[in-house]
């Protein structure tokens, strides 16, 4: 595997903001070589996950409206298809906040009875979930869907496909649409595609989801950037992109331990203001400014902690396998540093991860391995993860890639 290589070009690509338009004024922020162009497929064998297809990163930042892109994002390389896997239905904790997410928009949105829609729906999870707390019917559309590997409610309907101009507009009393905006290059050409859906708009409200880049620019979190992610909001830019389509921000709020922004919106011709927590270039402005150093900082502090580790005989595993694990090992460039890595989800235990080609196992090979250090992902997972090792009568130390403390960067 050639790592993934940081550059720190003073050029940014002559490329107009895919949300706001504006080409004038775009600043670079990060950038990679070689990274895969996918981390969340599910590879055979360690060859194919060794020679897996590989992108460049040049992430962009636009000072008028707020939004990071990547500037060389191709949609061509991407495929998501067979062998996408993403689900973390696995989780108590995640369980817990779908569970609540699905019920308050059930409540706020009076959605009983209804028909909703999810673009982008992954494996249908979701949608279950919130049809049958809310005893509505629904759509889903996204080619990663896979019929019959779960059975389905009446009422539900799914479509293996993207949901396109074809589809529009649609009879629907909600669409969500959650962590799929950021795969999306043209953002506002999306949202577009969201409004025509909307026909009159007098009845369709929208519920979206993505990551919060805010948090990644405060932790450094180089492992959070990857290149199916086209596009990173804050929250200031994710209203100002509904907006700039036509929608009113009926609410716009930081949730799952502040790393997923959430907006709801519905069609208007005359927006009210937009609310307070979108006003945000002047903090995000400074934290752009300081990203490279801060994820430099992370880089290498965690380099020179895996290279103690090894000096000193210490076994590492990995807890999580899907993107934030590909783009930590990319980044960090030696696959090799880990003895393991695990996953709770089944369907990707026994497959390669691309790029680093570190093969994915169940959680109960720990109990074989006995690592000195359990690196936690995501952070928000830590305390049901320490519960379950501890259940196997192991006592690691527990770290997350946000808390850890960092050494010295090199020089």
């Amino acid at each position: 595997m050639t790592p993934a290589d940081i550059t720190t070009s003073g050029e940014a690509p002559g490329t107009a903001c895919p949300s706001c338009g504006q080409s004038g004024n775009i600043r670079p922020l990060y950038d990679l070589t070689d990274i895969p162009v996918q981390s969340t497929l599910l590879l055979p064998d360690r060859v194919t996950a060794l020679g897996f297809p590989t992108g460049d990163m040049a992430l962009c930042w636009c000072p008028e409206c707020g939004l990071a892109f990547n500037a060389r994002f191709d949609l061509a390389r991407v495929d998501y298809g067979t062998g996408y896997e993403d689900a973390q239905g696995g989780s108590p904790t995640f369980n817990a906040f779908v569970a609540d997410l699905a019920q308050g928009w059930i409540e706020r949105f009076g959605l009983g009875g209804g028909h909703l829609i999810e673009v982008g729906c992954g494996k249908g999870d979701f949608l279950r979930l919130i049809c049958v707390q809310g005893s509505c019917s629904g759509t889903g559309y996204d080619p990663a869907y896979v019929p019959g590997r779960s059975s389905e409610p009446g009422g539900l309907t799914f479509h293996a496909e993207n949901f396109t101009k074809s589809h529009v507009p649609v009879d629907a009393d909600f669409l969500i649409c959650r962590h799929t905006l950021e795969h999306i290059g043209d953002v506002a050409g999306f949202l577009a595609l969201m409004r025509q859906a909307a026909g009159d708009g007098s009845r369709l409200r929208f519920g979206f989801e993505v990551p919060d880049l805010r948090r990644i620019l405060i932790e450094g979190a180089f492992w959070d950037i990857y290149y199916e992610h086209a596009s990173y909001f804050t929250a200031g830019s994710l209203a100002r992109a509904f907006r700039l389509a036509g929608f009113d921000v009926l609410d716009l709020r930081r949730v799952y331990g502040e790393q997923y922004l959430i907006i709801e919106a519905a069609v208007s011709d005359r927006p009210s203001p937009l609310p307070e927590l979108a006003d945000d270039l002047a903090e995000t402005t400074k934290l752009v400014a300081e990203f490279r150093d801060t994820a430099r900082s992370r880089i290498d502090g965690w380099r020179q902690r895996f290279a103690a580790w090894h000096d000193a005989g210490q076994r590492v595993a990995l807890w999580g396998s899907g993107s934030k694990a590909v783009g930590f090992l990319t980044t960090i460039g030696d696959p090799g540093i880990v003895s393991c890595v695990v996953d709770i989800n089944p369907a990707r235990q026994g497959h390669y991860m691309p790029g680093c080609a570190a093969p994915i196992m169940a959680p109960e090979i720990l109990t074989e391995k006995r690592p000195d250090i359990v690196i936690v992902m995501n952070s928000i997972y830590r305390d049901e993860i320490a519960a379950q090792i501890a259940s196997m009568q192991l006592s690691p130390e527990i770290l997350t890639t946000d808390t850890a403390p960092e050494m010295e960067p090199t020089q």
